[in-house]
């Protein structure tokens, strides 16, 4: 059984965010049933 997960992130020019979202949505563990963004 896949884990659910919720991604809240403040996403900007930095990659790390991005390749944290890359992993979580490859992941067979996880499932993302959201991602919000949010300024900062």
């Amino acid at each position: 059984m896949r884990k659910k997960i919720l991604i809240d992130t403040d996403i900007g020019s930095d990659v790390d965010d991005a390749i944290a979202i890359t992993l979580a949505l490859k992941s067979p563990e996880l499932e993302v049933v959201g991602i919000t963004t949010v300024y900062g």
